[in-house]
């Protein structure tokens, strides 16, 4: 039943909290048909402004001045046609006046300062002209045509020279809005006229406008940057203020007095500039790319016109509207959406996620802003044409509905987890629900971790490493409590005591720990020395710790001699054993046979094959001592080898033939894998020999008849890889290991003949030579393995 409730509450939950994020977002929304018909009414007004008749006057100084340079066919420099400077002598009245004495420049020449102001004009005018063409340009129509020459510059197919030529017709002509501006030869404004929705309010402005000497203004306030070989003026007069002046009095570097006479004229000659918008121009005039007015060419923000229609009340309003009814849902005795472990989170975090989603203000307006322009409709319709016509509607609100309901969600979420305040209190939300009072406890507990670590570092030094660090970290923190008390003036006497007393506890606790330390280490060599190589070394040595290790080693050093010595013992009780054995077999068989020679009643025929028998014996007798004698040399390093190349593939193939006859009596089925090419390598050729002529004999010996024996080789990049395997005769009880020790043999009852040296020879002879022997045994599979570089 619980269970039941419990669901239920969680959907009604789950509902409300859907239903107010869903009215937040329709309010929202319902804003931006409002609020954008109070923007455009605002922006009505934008054609008949000041702001646009200023960017107009810009505009025609830069225009003006691309009209000369085409008339001229030269480029001339912005100075050169709106300021003159000329320079004049003192006269006797201005030589002895006081005043300009004070502001005489000293030490300037005429031409650097002149150089100068002209750059100071020439910066201006290129960021005017910089203005133009991203903004006035684009989405004004304009005509300059010179009066004498009638050459004209212009940006538009239209008929605009109509309006030059005052031919007025209304109804024919594309233009709605136009202002017309015309110069006489001297610089004068001769006429102006305007047409547009309020022409009268158009006509004053543009007048008022023209009439100011913005060129001067601009200047004077500073808005203009030099470059180049430019001077820096010491003096007490700003900068712009010499725009100001017409006169600027200097004195040069040789001390003659001069004064330089400054006229700027900003006005364009004998030319008439026409300025016209169509209607579509003219409804686009509020229209704007994010930070830059579409026709204004400079930072004009469009957005701050949708604030001052109420577009950031209505934000805020909805905000805080979703923020308290999220606090209020959770009083609710039904509401259990914070109760869940996904709304538990650090408060600091909730609130700084709200600032942030708050701080989405200015994007939320221009969201509002573009979806009111249409710019959303016009992407989707360029992009997206595969659709129909309406899915442009349903994907720009869509994208609205989608993003604002993230935001006020997140609203909604973050003042939801910020409910826990009503059930732990201010007190226990930051206890519990603080991630500084979290940091604190960590930083707490980060100092008394370092607090025990450096009581680690002094009583578990390790002496054999570096000390500087850990004295560095000791005269640090001493030269930090020194400095402290140091400060203390009189109190820090009293302090002073007390950190000696402090002092000589610890150093005398750190003396009397390293004290039981040694005492541990002396008792643990003192076992090792008892020979109780089982003694535990499990018990903190401190500043000796590393002496731990050692001890250790010298322990497993020890047990693997003493395991070494017992098996070296055994190995020659097993040695002089199977040499015993081994020699004894034929030694018998040769005194038998002696003695039976001995007898006088023997045929020629029994005496003959009594010498075979006693012939053979001896021969085994010799070739069991040459073996031992051939493996004792090779173990003590007393073999001289004759280094030559040898195809070792050849050598291989060689030994072989020379047992065919064997291998057929074994019943033997050899199956070589060797590279065609040949592999040679610096090897004693009679050694190397020998190695595969015991491997041949020992797989003979003890290879299952029937079977196959495989021969593989290949070339490594280093060397050569070799591999010999064969099935067994007999179960392989023996470690692979041990098969190379001297007189072992596969036949652990030593029914077969041989030395049980072959193994042993081989592996010492191709260690001799550089290589490696290895022997794998799987189950009843015998494997060898050489290896060998130096190809």
């Amino acid at each position: 039943m619980l269970d039941i409730k419990l669901k239920n509450n969680r959907k009604y939950s789950l509902i409300a909290a859907g239903v107010i994020i869903a009215i937040a977002v329709t309010g929202f929304l319902a804003s931006y048909p409002i609020l954008g018909d109070r923007v455009q009414k605002n922006f009505s007004d934008n054609a008949i402004g000041s702001e646009l008749l200023e960017q107009i006057y810009r505009s025609n100084l830069v225009l003006y001045k691309d009209l000369y340079d085409r008339i001229h066919q030269e480029n001339v420099d912005y100075a050169k046609l709106y300021m003159q400077i000329t320079e004049e002598e003192l006269t006797a009245g201005e030589i002895n006046n006081s005043e300009i004495l004070s502001y005489m420049l000293v030490d300037y020449s005429s031409d650097s300062l002149r150089r100068h102001l002209e750059e100071g004009l020439n910066s201006l005018l290129e960021v005017w002209k910089e203005e133009m063409l991203d903004g006035l340009a684009k989405g004004i129509d304009y005509l300059v045509i010179d009066h004498e020459t009638e050459e004209e510059i212009k940006n538009t197919g239209r008929e605009i020279k109509n309006i030059y030529r005052d031919i007025s017709d209304t109804d024919k002509s594309p233009y709605v809005y136009f202002v017309k501006i015309s110069y006489d030869k001297i610089g004068n404004i001769s006429n102006i006229s305007v047409q547009d929705e309020n022409s009268e309010v158009l006509l004053k402005n543009a007048q008022s406008v023209m009439a100011v000497d913005l060129l001067r203004k601009n200047l004077s306030e500073g808005y203009y940057s030099t470059t180049g070989d430019n001077v820096e003026l010491d003096t007490s007069i700003p900068e712009r203020e010499f725009y100001n002046r017409n006169e600027i009095y200097l004195k040069d570097m040789e001390g003659k007095l001069r004064k330089l006479v400054i006229h700027i004229d900003g006005t364009p000659k004998n030319v008439t500039f026409v300025y016209a918008m169509t209607q579509e121009q003219r409804e686009m005039l509020y229209a704007f790319n994010k930070s830059y007015d579409f026709v204004m060419g400079q930072k004009w923000n469009l957005r701050l016109q949708y604030y001052d229609a109420g577009a950031g009340n209505v934000f805020v309003t909805v905000f805080i509207v979703v923020f308290l009814a999220a606090l209020v849902l959770t009083r609710m005795h039904w509401y259990c959406l914070h109760q869940m472990r996904a709304f538990h989170m650090y408060f600091e975090i909730s609130i700084a996620a709200l600032l942030c989603l708050f701080c989405l203000e200015n994007l939320a307006v221009d969201l509002m802003i573009n979806t009111n322009n249409g710019t959303f409709y016009k992407f989707f319709r360029e992009y997206m044409q595969f659709l129909p016509g309406f899915m442009e509607w349903v994907l720009t609100w869509g994208m609205n509905i989608f993003l604002f309901s993230l935001l006020f969600g997140g609203v909604f979420y973050f003042a939801v987890s910020l409910s826990e305040v009503f059930v732990l209190g201010i007190r226990g939300l930051i206890r519990e629900r603080s991630l500084i009072v979290k940091s604190l406890k960590w930083v707490g507990n980060g100092c008394k971790n370092l607090k025990n670590k450096l009581k680690i570092e002094l009583f578990h030094t390790d002496l054999n490493g570096e000390m500087e660090q850990i004295l560095r970290k000791l005269v640090f923190m001493n030269f930090c409590v020194l400095t402290m008390i140091v400060v203390m003036w009189i109190i820090g006497w009293i302090v002073l005591v007390l950190y000696s007393l402090i002092l000589y506890t610890y150093i005398k606790k750190y003396i009397v720990e390293i004290q039981k330390q040694y005492k541990r280490l002396l008792d643990a060599t003192g076992s090792i020395a008892e020979g109780n190589l089982n003694t535990v070394l499990n018990e903190d040595f401190g500043i000796f710790d590393s002496c731990k290790e050692e001890l250790n080693k010298i322990q497993d050093g020890f047990r693997k001699a003493v395991n070494e010595e017992v098996k070296s013992q055994k190995m020659k009780t097993e040695l002089i054993t199977n040499v015993s054995h081994d020699l004894k077999t034929p030694l018998t068989a040769m005194t038998t046979y002696i003695e039976l020679l001995d007898d006088e009643n023997l045929t020629p025929q029994q005496r003959t094959e009594y010498l075979a028998v006693l012939k053979k014996k001896s021969a085994r007798l010799k070739f069991l001592i040459e073996d031992l004698f051939e493996v004792s040399k090779a173990n003590s390093g007393n073999v001289t080898l004759n280094l030559m190349e040898v195809d070792i593939c050849n050598l291989m193939r060689q030994v072989y033939l020379e047992y065919e006859d064997k291998v057929e009596e074994a019943e033997l089925i050899f199956r070589f894998a060797m590279p065609e090419e040949k592999v040679i390598l610096k090897l004693d050729s009679q050694k190397t020999y020998r190695v595969f002529e015991n491997l041949y004999i020992n797989i003979i010996k003890y290879a299952m008849p029937c079977t196959r024996v495989y021969v593989n080789a290949e070339k490594t990049e280093q060397g050569i890889w070799i591999e010999l395997k064969n099935m067994s005769s007999m179960e392989l009880n023996i470690p692979p290991e041990e098969l190379t020790e001297r007189f072992v043999r596969g036949d652990s009852a030593r029914n077969t003949e041989g030395s049980g040296l072959g193994l042993a020879i081989a592996r010492s002879f191709v260690e001799l030579q550089g290589g490696k022997l290895n022997i794998e045994i799987d189950g009843d599979l015998f494997k060898v393995i050489i290896t060998w570089e130096g190809v």
